[in-house]
């Protein structure tokens, strides 16, 4: 069975492209353990490959997986690596758990949204647009609840 760091170490585009996404939405420990040892391997092998891309560098998105096993290497919180990736869609993330989307402005192409992380309590603004693809700009607000604040 491949694993993820089998596919960051592969050299094929294709994929590097996969592991990068799975990295990005994973929160399994099982996948993302093996990734923190290699971390500087996989920077090497697969910062080396062009990506290519057509809207967004596929090599900004493997940086922000990369970013990623770093945050999770030093114990941050999973809604750490929401700001610096457009692809986010908070209902997606409500849906699944990660986040309670707390207010909206008018529903729309542009909107904005006040999130909160389900882990931890940080807020987040999050501004929605459309350019060839709609996205989402995580900023996260004020200071993070600590363990046992409410």
């Amino acid at each position: 069975m491949t694993t993820l760091l089998d596919d960051f170490l592969s050299g094929d585009r294709s994929r590097v492209i996969h592991a990068l996404w799975q990295t990005i939405g994973s929160r399994d420990p099982r996948e993302l353990d093996p990734l923190v040892a290699a971390l500087p391997r996989i920077r090497r092998k697969a910062g080396a490959l062009d990506l290519g891309g057509m809207i967004y560098s596929n090599n900004g998105h493997l940086e922000h997986a990369l970013t990623k096993i770093e945050q999770y290497r030093d114990g941050k919180c999973w809604c750490a690596a929401y700001p610096g990736i457009l692809t986010n869609d908070p209902r997606k993330e409500e849906a699944a758990g990660h986040i309670v989307i707390r207010s909206t402005s008018e529903p729309g192409w542009s909107m904005t949204y006040l999130c909160e992380c389900t882990v931890c309590g940080q807020e987040f603004d999050v501004e929605q647009g459309d350019h060839h693809f709609t996205w989402w700009n995580w900023v996260p607000r004020g200071r993070k609840r600590r363990r046992g604040e409410v």
